[in-house]
């Protein structure tokens, strides 16, 4: 059976129990581990295991341990660009997807091919642009900006049946998202040095299909994101 995955806030929440108890028993000089071990290092090691591990935020728990572990060994500096690139070329390895990539120049591209927009591949590095998704069918995907931006503009699609995922990465950049006013949207997303924000106006006379719903989850590192309708 398949591990229940929770939210990156509980994580971190566990994360500041197990620091605070640690340096609560280092004051009355009860060590569970040996004194070398307290550091930040090691600290941003076991919170990206436990990301990794217990959230579906797979992204902020390999950014998280590849810091710790090259700041513990800096010739493994290059580790953090293989683990992020490994990760966001085979996360979705199986699926029929469609990749639409922006490198050191904007662009915009509207697609009237349903059936590929369905899910969506979205990367912006060093560059930005707008993408524009016409489907009825819309099932989520991924959008990675380092440093660089993009804004993806759903207004004409419908989601898919059942909970529909949306992975964000920001790392010094951002990412936008303009949504129906009807969809219902539920937000899992790790800030650090930066933030993501619901910024639909909300009407009270609108009506939510609560058997459609589009998560929202990834990390903000130096970078934000923003939903708009």
């Amino acid at each position: 059976m398949a591990m229940h995955k929770i939210k990156s806030s509980i994580v971190i929440g566990i994360m500041l129990v197990l620091i605070g108890f640690i340096f609560l028993l280092r004051n009355y000089d009860v060590f569970l581990f040996p004194i070398e071990f307290i550091t930040w290092e090691y600290f941003f090691i076991l919170f990206g295991i436990l990301l990794f591990v217990l959230s579906d935020n797979k992204t902020a728990g390999i950014i998280f341990l590849a810091i710790g572990l090259f700041n513990l060994v800096p010739e493994l500096w290059p580790l953090i660009f293989i683990l992020i690139g490994a990760y966001i070329l085979f996360k979705r390895r199986g699926s029929r997807s469609y990749f639409h990539y922006k490198h050191f120049e904007g662009e915009e591209k509207n697609s009237s091919e349903k059936k590929s927009n369905d899910f969506l591949e979205d990367v912006s590095i060093f560059g930005g642009g707008n993408k524009t998704i016409n489907t009825d069918n819309f099932n989520g995907g991924s959008a990675v900006s380092i440093f660089g931006g993009s804004e993806i503009n759903l207004l004409g699609s419908k989601l898919a049946e059942g909970e529909n995922t949306l992975e964000i990465t920001a790392i010094f950049g951002g990412t936008t998202l303009i949504i129906p006013s009807n969809w219902k949207v539920e937000t899992d997303v790790l800030s650090i040095f930066g933030g993501f924000s619901d910024k639909r106006r909300k009407d009270p006379n609108i009506a939510y299909d609560l058997n459609r719903v589009l998560i929202v989850k990834g990390l903000c590192l130096f970078g934000g994101g923003e939903i708009k309708n």
